[in-house]
């Protein structure tokens, strides 16, 4: 997968205070000739909002005005009888330019342009940004790295439906490797750089790439490193709420209680099957391989129900007559209950458990510790006898 540090700054944020002065944005695109340019800035849902356009003038422009909050906004241009140009920049109240030549347009290995050698200079977050990127660029000029791009464009060229030959697996391979080298370099770099500039709200999004890939603790560590009012910040909500998922499921934590309703009407809570050993299954009728795996979980609820080992079926069906019918054609001997909808369309014990795809399954202990969250058919067995076996021994 292709690192774009850029791009991860592609979300609406806020900073504290208001600001004293306003911003000016000015563009100056050599070759570029006329047209046009438009900010686009993201609401709190995501979509895209136009704050700006602007008339582009022998490939000048100029955008004015005054913001309340930092903003990490797409540009576009569009010159006349020209491809056009999407590009993000860091809106903040301050003088922000653009210097570029559009003879150095060029196409990157996923089919989007960008003008080779382009500057963005001025504000305080885009000058600690042009740091970050700084690195990712210096680091993929380094001589290990030569491959890098010869290969992104390889796999760029080959049809979707390619043959996986041993040629194709062998350079997916060594493309792997070297861009876990690359990631590595690039990720030390630049956590140096945020932990030198702990005020500044956009260095804080570049951990965003890099958060999949760290332990929770060195995950809260990292995030600890910023000024409390950049952590506590709008921008800073998906890294934040993301932080506190993992937190919340970490192995060894309380599982988050839960009271559903099930098929009857009456009320279950997980707090009811305290002292068992509880699989949690989260499903669906529509969800071809949750339905798939129903034969081998009979096997496994037979085998386990009487030693103390609970399933219990999330439900996650919009339609409960569709859940009800699954049922009735399954005949599933374990407890079941359905996912209640929340203000916003959310479940509520789908996302309290962080479950974004199923079949997902939640491992407790029988004293309401979790285990394991995800869907690990092969390892299950394992782990249940571990249980009961620690249970015996008072471990």
């Amino acid at each position: 997968m292709k690192i774009n540090m850029f791009v991860v700054l592609a979300s609406l944020f806020m900073a504290c205070g208001t600001p004293k002065d306003g911003y000016v944005v000015k563009g100056s695109l050599k070759n570029a000739g006329d047209g046009y340019a438009v900010i686009s800035v993201a609401d709190h849902t995501g979509a895209s909002v136009i704050a700006d356009t602007a008339e582009m003038s022998g490939g000048k422009f100029r955008f004015e005005g005054k913001t309340p909050f930092v903003a990490a906004c797409s540009l576009r241009v569009v010159p006349e009888g020209k491809e056009v140009l999407d590009m993000l920049i860091v809106l903040e109240n301050s003088p922000i330019k653009l210097q570029g030549d559009w003879a150095n347009l060029e196409r990157n290995t996923g089919g989007s342009f960008f003008i080779r050698d382009m500057k963005v200079t001025g504000g305080k977050n885009t000058e600690v940004c042009n740091l970050l990127d700084e690195v990712y660029f210096s680091t993929r000029r380094l001589p290990e790295f030569k491959d890098y791009e010869r290969l992104e464009k390889w796999f760029a060229s080959l049809d979707e439906n390619a043959e996986l030959t041993d040629e194709v697996m062998r350079k997916a391979d060594t493309l792997q490797e070297i861009e876990d080298r690359f990631r590595e370099l690039v990720f030390g770099k630049q956590l140096e750089i945020m932990a030198a500039h702990p005020s500044s709200e956009a260095a804080a999004l570049y951990l965003t790439p890099m958060i999949d890939g760290m332990k929770l603790d060195e995950f809260e560590r990292v995030f600890g490193l910023f000024d409390e009012a950049v952590r506590n910040s709008e921008m800073l909500t998906d890294i934040r709420e993301e932080l506190e998922t993992r937190q919340r499921l970490a192995p060894g934590r309380i599982a988050p209680v839960f009271s559903l309703a099930q098929r009857d009407g009456q009320m279950l809570s997980l707090a009811d099957l305290r002292s068992k050993v509880v699989l949690v299954d989260f499903w669906a009728s529509w969800c071809g391989p949750c339905r798939a795996s129903f034969p081998w979980m009979r096997e496994f609820y037979k085998k386990y129900h009487d030693k103390g080992v609970e399933i219990l079926g999330v439900g996650v069906d919009k339609d409960v007559k569709a859940w009800e019918k699954a049922l009735d054609a399954e005949k599933l001997p374990w407890l079941h209950v359905r996912d209640a909808k929340v203000p916003g369309g959310k479940h509520m014990v789908s996302d309290l458990y962080d479950v974004t795809g199923i079949p997902h399954f939640v491992l407790i202990d029988r004293e309401g510790k979790l285990v394991r969250c995800g869907y690990f058919e092969h390892e299950l067995e394992e782990l249940v006898d571990k249980l009961l076996m620690d249970k015996k021994t008072g471990k």
